[in-house]
């Protein structure tokens, strides 16, 4: 009797263990966000800012600009035919990645060596010039972030963790002086109520936002001497290489075809100067 109690138990052991042991092993062997899971499931869920011409959300949720559009071109490619985008702030893209909330990031995040400690990129899809949104006549003479520096009395504003901030602190900026914006429309606005005296963001997305608003108080400095080109890349979980690999074969298709430079010249960005550059060249070995 006892030893068919422990045979029992022993036998109830192992198939718990065994049961544990292939629920380990699905958690392990199945990675969110790989390519073949999407690929099942027909669609990605990509992180955008809503910062055109980079992205761009429409009134029915469908989302465009030139970092989706290309994203979506590209993952047609490999057999997703769907994007859904989720909105999330620069300064939370890559916490989403890392936590697996997105599979994707595509909305003009620049490849930055900081940022590749933590994600991984695509070949550069996005290149294009920093830009400051001033007072008519730039009363105040801001053309480099040296110059908000110099003068403690200058205040500006930028989003949260994006490229723009790090430029600023990299450049004598002290953080009083940065006041940050819920989003672009809201941070032209301090500006235009005087509550800061420069608007800080990329060339493309500030001269979007000024047409749209149509204020002849306020004019664009472009590009900010001292400052490189920025260019940006689709972003991907580190553990995601695969994934990655196919997407840059069928990113270079894109590009040679010529249909890259149709779906990104009409907002505005130059393909030339894209083609122009590596990831390598912002993140070797990332």
């Amino acid at each position: 009797m006892t030893i068919t109690r422990l045979e029992r138990c022993s036998r109830a052991i192992a198939l718990t263990l065994l049961t544990a042991g292939l629920s380990m092993g699905a958690v392990s062997t199945v990675s969110a966000g790989t390519l073949e899971d999407l690929r099942k499931q027909g669609y990605a869920t990509v992180a955008v800012a809503n910062e055109p011409p980079y992205s761009d959300i429409k009134g029915d949720g469908y989302v465009s600009g030139a970092a989706p559009d290309v994203a979506r071109a590209v993952m047609k490619k490999l057999g997703v035919p769907e994007l859904r985008a989720k909105v999330v702030g620069y300064g939370a893209m890559i916490p989403a990645l890392m936590a697996r909330r997105v599979d994707m990031a595509t909305s003009g995040l620049y490849i930055k060596p900081k940022r590749c400690e933590s994600i991984i990129y695509s070949e550069p899809d996005l290149c294009g010039a920093e830009a400051f949104a001033v007072k008519k006549g730039n009363p105040l003479n801001i053309l480099t972030y040296e110059d908000i520096g110099n003068n403690k009395n200058v205040t500006m504003t930028t989003c949260a963790g994006c490229a723009e901030e790090a430029y600023a602190l990299e450049r004598g900026v002290s953080k009083d002086q940065i006041k940050i914006m819920t989003d672009p429309p809201s941070g032209m606005k301090m500006l235009q109520q005087g509550r800061v005296d420069v608007f800080a963001l990329s060339g493309l997305g500030t001269a979007d936002l000024l047409k749209k608003m149509n204020d002849p108080s306020l004019e664009i400095v472009m590009p900010v001497t001292g400052v490189p080109m920025g260019c940006a890349g689709a972003a991907f979980n580190s553990n995601d290489t695969a994934f990655r690999a196919a997407y840059d074969e069928a990113l270079a298709e894109l590009k040679a075809s010529g249909e890259f430079a149709a779906i990104v010249e009409p907002y505005g960005f130059s393909a030339a100067a894209t083609l122009a550059v590596k990831r390598d060249d912002f993140c070797p070995g990332n």
